[in-house]
């Protein structure tokens, strides 16, 4: 009996896979090595880049502040007195309004002689990959003479190191020596090398060797005030000059604008906030003092 419609069904046995030989399946094995490697290979060498790219230090190893570490007057009286000159050695165009921006308030309005040093240009900004280094090194250069005015500082001087890559190298040096030998200033002002804060720029910790350096070798300065410490031995009271730091942080308006202006205005305050109340004050700003003469 047949169904109308019915249709034969031919089925198709595929043939079998043929099993790799021991050669082959080490040949295989090797190539998919070879991809993991390469794999590793390259999320590693982004890590490394990243971590070569990015400018900050960090110490695995916390630095022992210096005990004892007794407060020292770096004579105050001489430091506030009219025609007083000072030295400021900074890496980057906003570093001095941002680390000091209210002892130069101060400063300014005493009647010292101010004087300043730049390391480099700040030309990478906020170290994205496609900045434009040139324009960066206009503006900023632009902003730190605007800065330098509201604090009426009377010159400044770019050595034009590129950003990022400060080293303390003998020709380095050797130009903040020159600058210290023509300003034959009372003090220096300089971030700390020996005891930076454990997450810090690394062109700060290099300005801070290199001012140190030309300062020791030039026998000229009496004192060298070093910011951005974790051993302040002296803290200056600067409740009074806030409003004067903000303003001079808004002339960095390619650094410092908008929303971002205002979380640098948060971090700056919190940080005096926390210095000010190490020595009893609203806000401060500490220093490591060390007597050169």
């Amino acid at each position: 009996m047949s169904v109308e419609g019915d249709e034969s069904i031919e089925y198709v046995i595929p043939e079998p896979i043929p099993t790799p030989s021991a050669e082959e399946r080490i040949k295989i094995r090797k190539r998919a090595i070879t991809r993991r490697l390469w794999g590793y290979g390259t999320i590693l060498a982004l890590i490394y880049f990243g971590l070569w790219y990015q400018p900050y230090e960090f110490d695995l190893i916390r630095r022992q502040i210096p005990n004892p570490n007794p407060s020292v007057d770096p004579d105050s009286k001489l430091l506030f007195a009219k025609g007083t000159k000072i030295l400021i050695v900074t890496a980057h165009p906003d570093d001095s309004e941002f680390f000091i921006g209210g002892l130069l308030s101060q400063l300014s309005k005493s009647g010292a002689d101010l004087h300043q040093v730049i390391c480099t240009d700040g030309d990478k900004g906020y170290y994205f990959f496609f900045t434009d280094a040139e324009k960066n090194r206009v503006v900023r250069r632009e902003e730190a003479t605007n800065a330098l005015h509201a604090w009426h500082g009377q010159s400044l001087e770019f050595l034009g190191y590129p950003d990022r890559w400060l080293h303390a190298k003998p020709d380095v040096v050797q130009k903040v020596s020159d600058e210290i030998l023509r300003i034959k200033p009372n003090y220096i002002l300089a971030f700390d090398g020996d005891f930076p804060p454990r997450a810090s720029h690394q062109d700060h910790r290099r300005a801070g060797d290199i001012a140190k350096l030309a300062a020791e070798q030039t026998h000229v300065a009496k004192w060298l005030l070093l910011f951005s410490t974790i051993a302040p031995n002296h803290t200056i009271d600067i409740s009074n000059s806030w409003e004067d730091q903000k303003k001079l942080l808004e002339i960095h308006k390619s650094q410092f604008y908008g929303k971002h202006l205002t979380g640098i205005e948060n971090m700056v305050e919190f940080n005096a906030a926390k210095d000010g109340d190490r020595a009893g004050f609203e806000l401060g700003e500490g220093f490591r003092c060390i007597k050169l003469k």
